[in-house]
């Protein structure tokens, strides 16, 4: 898989809406020219099923843009070792036009506990979010390696496998069953 690179001077949300508006129901991704927002960072970006996920490390953090097809809740889950088990998720929604986002651990196949309550913390900021025509988007960051044993620790340049889901229509929760998931492989860039 590939990934795009930021293109200097156009603002990120309006290369989440190209993207998502632009986008079929295949997964896509290819290399662009351009430079770097900042010194040594960079942007990549996968759509698939209407499921965008825009990402860029930023020195010692991960920044992510995720946006999906649902009003309620879309979460991304890092390195789980079968279905949801040992995944870090990172799950969250919007309601009465606030964030909500939870830093979770894959606690067995097919069950999530925040952080938290497994006596780890909770590693997730929100920098903002929004419900508009249908698509709930969410912008967070995360350390890359928190120290805590309910957070993979991620390094820039890797490959990692990650989970994208999202919830049904007004599934303002943390524990609904998906609408959609699926299994992708990303890299962080440098």
């Amino acid at each position: 898989m590939t990934a795009f690179k930021s293109i200097q001077g156009v603002p990120l949300l309006l290369i989440c809406t190209v993207l998502i508006l632009g986008c079929g129901s295949e997964a896509s991704g290819e290399e662009s020219g351009g430079q770097p927002e900042t010194e040594g960072n960079t942007n990549s970006s996968l759509s698939i099923d209407e499921f965008q996920i825009i990402w860029s490390v930023r020195e010692s953090n991960l920044d992510i843009t995720a946006s999906a097809p649902t009003t309620g809740w879309i979460a991304i889950g890092f390195e789980p070792s079968a279905a949801m088990k040992d995944a870090d998720i990172l799950i969250g929604y919007v309601s009465g036009g606030e964030v909500f986002i939870r830093d979770d651990w894959g606690d067995n196949y097919t069950s999530h506990k925040p952080d938290i309550d497994l006596g780890g913390t909770d590693d997730v900021t929100i920098i903002s979010g929004n419900e508009e025509n249908g698509f709930t988007e969410i912008i967070f960051t995360i350390p890359l390696s928190s120290g805590d044993q309910y957070d993979h620790a991620l390094e820039a340049g890797g490959t990692y496998t990650v989970i994208l889901a999202y919830g049904s229509n007004d599934a303002d929760d943390f524990e609904g069953h998906h609408e959609w998931v699926e299994t992708v492989e990303i890299e962080l860039g440098q």
